[in-house]
């Protein structure tokens, strides 16, 4: 797609080995440079084991805000998450238990981890989603204690509600910066699992970045899609055809129209990440 205008736009996931144990058994990492440019980067992976997920490293903080999304691959049902989990917030390291699909707001310097997969029911899913192109940490040495609820404020349950159908999402989980602690972020994520074209009339436009992550259910094999989705990008229409799992991202401004799934053979998901505290777009001829 070298020779189009916005081929450079549209990207193929490489998933390689994680590191196995409580943390993921694949994933992939994907930076700013590989999304426009971006002050965004992105990890999704599949986790089946029990254990801390970093072993002996305690608590990190970064130089960005951050999501940590934990959600579930179940075909039918994104309430479901398949674990139970156990994340520390704060240099006091809090510690929050949750088993349902769930987000931790780590805002910018917040210490976070240990994070710990206590119990497996399900292979699961982790979305991390940063404000920087690129990633760094620090490790923070734990410091003082806390009654359990100071940082209780920064875990929100996923919230599904019904999508509007056909084609487009069955089901969605969306969130918007008010919801998580004022980031300038606004995502949904959908299950998908039909042929057609996605709602909506004409092309559409963001004042803000944005990026279209579309991932497959097959936990046993994350370079699985099973699907075949056709996004155009641009007043040109140009049309990009894929049928493994992709990111699209979408410079502010730039018109893409309603999505095409000409083939389903499982269903799918789909995250949509904006790059603004609340959801805009309007529509254009």
């Amino acid at each position: 797609m070298a020779d189009t205008k916005y081929g450079n736009l549209v990207t193929t996931l490489k998933f390689q080995p994680g590191r196995g144990g409580g943390n993921a058994r694949e994933l992939t990492f994907v930076g700013g440079e590989q999304l426009g440019g971006f002050d965004f980067n992105f990890i999704i992976g599949v986790y089946e084991k029990t254990g801390d997920w970093a072993p002996g490293m305690g608590a990190h903080t970064h130089p960005f805000d951050e999501l940590l999304l934990f959600f579930g691959y179940d075909d039918k049902d994104l309430g479901y998450l398949g674990s139970d989990m156990s994340l520390a917030l704060g240099k006091e390291q809090e510690v929050h238990k949750f088993s349902v699909p769930t987000i931790a707001v780590a805002p910018q310097a917040m210490p976070h981890c240990p994070l710990i997969t206590e119990r497996v029911y399900k292979p699961f899913g982790h979305f991390h989603l940063a404000l920087s192109a690129k990633y760094s940490a620090e490790r923070v040495e734990q410091e003082g204690t806390t009654d359990g609820n100071k940082y209780a404020h920064l875990f929100n349950k996923m919230t599904v509600k019904k999508g509007p159908g056909g084609a487009d999402a069955q089901q969605v989980i969306s969130a918007s910066g008010d919801q998580l602690e004022g980031l300038n972020i606004n995502f949904q994520m959908g299950l998908y699992n039909e042929t057609g074209r996605y709602s909506g009339k004409g092309a559409r436009v963001h004042p803000y970045d944005e990026c279209l992550v579309f991932f497959g259910h097959n936990t046993a094999d994350l370079t699985y899609l099973g699907a075949e989705i056709t996004i155009e990008i641009g007043q040109e229409h140009e049309k990009h055809t894929f049928n493994v799992p992709t990111v699209v991202a979408l410079p502010r401004g730039t018109p893409h129209y309603p999505i095409v799934c000409s083939r389903v053979d499982r269903p799918y998901g789909v995250m949509k990440v904006g790059l603004g505290a609340r959801y805009q777009s309007s529509w254009v001829d």
